[in-house]
């Protein structure tokens, strides 16, 4: 008799257990589904847009450490590169690494193109040229 008592009072804590961890207690506090929850966030989020002036969304504050002060906006580094190579030539590589410093409205850094040449013993060797830029001229 005590046995089957256990096993009963076993069984019904068991299911209690599983109601109380099964009901998400989130929606029903709003009334939301997932489904109306994330449109919510998608719409949020694209509240901002259209964007009439870019500068807008580039000075939002993001994570910042002890290293910079209040007002510095910071150096961006932009790089960009595309290879090519056609059939029976050198691969090529074109490309712009750029610094901007966006306290001062500066930029600087270098239009790169680089050949990959296979010699006849089968190594292959890089030819760089590097051309400064200066503030997109």
């Amino acid at each position: 008799m005590k046995s089957i008592k256990r096993i009963g009072l076993c069984i019904s804590l068991l299911i209690l257990i599983i109601f109380v961890t099964s009901c998400d207690g989130d929606n029903k506090i709003t009334g939301d589904s997932k489904e109306e929850q994330i449109k919510k966030s998608f719409a949020k989020t694209l509240e901002m847009y259209p964007i009439k002036n870019l500068e807008d969304l580039y000075d939002k504050e993001g994570y910042r450490d002890g290293e910079f002060k209040k007002g510095d906006k910071g150096t961006w580094v932009i790089r960009s590169e595309m290879k090519i190579q056609l059939k029976g030539e050198n691969l090529e590589s074109r490309g712009v690494v750029l610094e901007i410093n966006r306290n001062t409205r500066t930029a600087k850094g270098n239009y790169i193109v680089r050949e990959v040449v296979e010699d006849s013993d089968g190594m292959t060797h890089n030819h760089t040229k590097r051309y400064p830029v200066k503030n997109g001229k």
